[in-house]
Protein backbone atom coordinates (compact mmCIF):
# COMPACT_ATOMS: atom_id res chain seq x y z
CA UNK A 1 0.00 0.00 0.00
CA UNK A 2 1.42 3.88 -0.64
CA UNK A 3 0.13 6.85 -0.09
CA UNK A 4 0.95 10.27 -0.90
CA UNK A 5 0.55 13.20 1.22
CA UNK A 6 -0.32 16.95 0.25
CA UNK A 7 0.17 19.85 1.87
CA UNK A 8 -2.04 22.69 1.27
CA UNK A 9 -0.05 26.50 1.74
CA UNK A 10 -1.27 29.04 -0.10
CA UNK A 11 -3.85 28.00 -2.00
CA UNK A 12 -0.88 25.94 -3.98
CA UNK A 13 -0.65 22.07 -3.42
CA UNK A 14 2.69 20.56 -2.10
CA UNK A 15 4.03 16.62 -2.27
CA UNK A 16 5.24 16.70 1.58
CA UNK A 17 7.81 13.64 1.32
CA UNK A 18 9.42 15.73 -1.74
CA UNK A 19 8.50 18.99 0.24
CA UNK A 20 10.96 17.49 3.07
CA UNK A 21 13.40 15.40 0.84
CA UNK A 22 14.21 19.07 -0.74
CA UNK A 23 14.73 20.59 2.73
CA UNK A 24 16.85 17.57 3.50
CA UNK A 25 19.18 17.55 0.28
CA UNK A 26 19.61 21.65 1.16
CA UNK A 27 20.76 20.75 4.86
CA UNK A 28 22.87 18.30 4.06
CA UNK A 29 24.43 19.87 1.06
CA UNK A 30 25.27 22.83 3.71
CA UNK A 31 26.95 20.47 5.86
CA UNK A 32 28.58 19.05 3.08
CA UNK A 33 30.20 21.99 2.46
CA UNK A 34 30.86 22.62 6.19
CA UNK A 35 32.46 19.25 6.14
CA UNK A 36 34.77 20.05 3.20
CA UNK A 37 36.12 23.44 4.79
CA UNK A 38 36.71 21.65 8.34
CA UNK A 39 38.72 19.04 6.00
CA UNK A 40 40.96 22.40 4.82
CA UNK A 41 41.12 23.99 7.70
CA UNK A 42 42.92 20.38 9.21
CA UNK A 43 45.32 20.01 6.21
CA UNK A 44 46.74 23.93 6.79
CA UNK A 45 46.64 23.00 10.68
CA UNK A 46 48.52 19.93 10.09
CA UNK A 47 50.89 22.24 7.38
CA UNK A 48 51.53 24.79 9.92
CA UNK A 49 52.65 22.31 12.66
CA UNK A 50 55.31 20.25 10.71
CA UNK A 51 57.14 23.57 10.22
CA UNK A 52 56.34 24.77 14.28
CA UNK A 53 55.65 21.98 16.22
CA UNK A 54 55.57 23.82 19.23
CA UNK A 55 52.61 25.27 18.17
CA UNK A 56 50.59 21.96 17.89
CA UNK A 57 49.28 22.71 21.32
CA UNK A 58 47.82 25.53 19.85
CA UNK A 59 46.06 24.41 16.88
CA UNK A 60 44.86 21.04 18.16
CA UNK A 61 44.42 21.17 21.78
CA UNK A 62 47.20 18.79 22.19
CA UNK A 63 50.60 18.32 22.47
CA UNK A 64 53.58 15.98 21.52
CA UNK A 65 56.73 15.01 23.91
CA UNK A 66 60.17 16.39 22.99
CA UNK A 67 61.70 15.85 20.67
CA UNK A 68 58.87 17.84 18.89
CA UNK A 69 57.49 16.00 15.39
CA UNK A 70 54.83 16.25 13.93
CA UNK A 71 54.79 12.86 12.12
CA UNK A 72 52.59 11.37 9.47
CA UNK A 73 50.52 9.60 11.59
CA UNK A 74 49.87 12.73 13.36
CA UNK A 75 48.58 14.32 9.77
CA UNK A 76 46.00 10.90 9.41
CA UNK A 77 44.82 11.17 13.13
CA UNK A 78 44.24 14.80 12.14
CA UNK A 79 42.34 14.01 9.33
CA UNK A 80 40.23 11.33 10.51
CA UNK A 81 37.46 13.63 12.10
CA UNK A 82 36.61 15.72 9.28
CA UNK A 83 36.78 13.16 5.93
CA UNK A 84 34.73 10.90 8.50
CA UNK A 85 31.92 13.64 8.42
CA UNK A 86 32.37 14.46 4.92
CA UNK A 87 32.03 11.08 4.12
CA UNK A 88 28.64 10.83 6.76
CA UNK A 89 26.72 13.69 4.86
CA UNK A 90 27.62 12.98 1.32
CA UNK A 91 26.17 9.64 2.06
CA UNK A 92 23.08 11.71 4.14
CA UNK A 93 22.73 13.95 0.72
CA UNK A 94 22.59 11.18 -1.18
CA UNK A 95 19.97 9.33 0.44
CA UNK A 96 18.06 13.08 0.41
CA UNK A 97 18.25 12.96 -3.00
CA UNK A 98 16.91 9.49 -3.65
CA UNK A 99 13.58 10.11 -1.00
CA UNK A 100 13.51 13.84 -3.38
CA UNK A 101 13.44 12.17 -6.51
CA UNK A 102 11.17 8.97 -5.26
CA UNK A 103 8.33 11.19 -4.25
CA UNK A 104 7.49 7.98 -1.97
CA UNK A 105 8.62 6.89 1.59
CA UNK A 106 8.23 3.03 1.94
CA UNK A 107 9.72 1.26 4.59
CA UNK A 108 9.53 -2.78 3.89
CA UNK A 109 8.98 -4.71 6.81
CA UNK A 110 9.34 -8.19 6.83
CA UNK A 111 6.83 -10.47 8.28
CA UNK A 112 5.74 -13.72 8.57
CA UNK A 113 2.38 -14.71 7.68
CA UNK A 114 0.25 -17.28 9.23
CA UNK A 115 -2.03 -19.01 6.91
CA UNK A 116 -5.29 -17.55 8.41
CA UNK A 117 -3.51 -14.30 8.44
CA UNK A 118 -2.71 -15.17 4.13
CA UNK A 119 -6.45 -15.50 3.40
CA UNK A 120 -8.06 -12.63 5.62
CA UNK A 121 -5.66 -10.49 3.79
CA UNK A 122 -5.87 -12.03 0.20
CA UNK A 123 -9.84 -11.66 1.18
CA UNK A 124 -9.26 -7.97 2.29
CA UNK A 125 -7.29 -7.22 -1.23
CA UNK A 126 -10.25 -8.79 -3.49
CA UNK A 127 -12.70 -6.46 -1.46
CA UNK A 128 -10.52 -3.53 -2.46
CA UNK A 129 -9.93 -4.14 -5.86
CA UNK A 130 -14.21 -4.94 -6.19
CA UNK A 131 -14.55 -1.30 -4.74
CA UNK A 132 -12.80 0.33 -7.44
Amino acid sequence: MQRSFWIKVGGKQFHAITLAGAFFVLASVLKLAEASYQIFVAVSKARIAEVHPELVAQLFGWSLQAPYSFSGEDILGVLLGPVAAFLFWFGIAVLALVVYQSGRFMIPVEETLTPEHKRSFHRALLHAKKKR
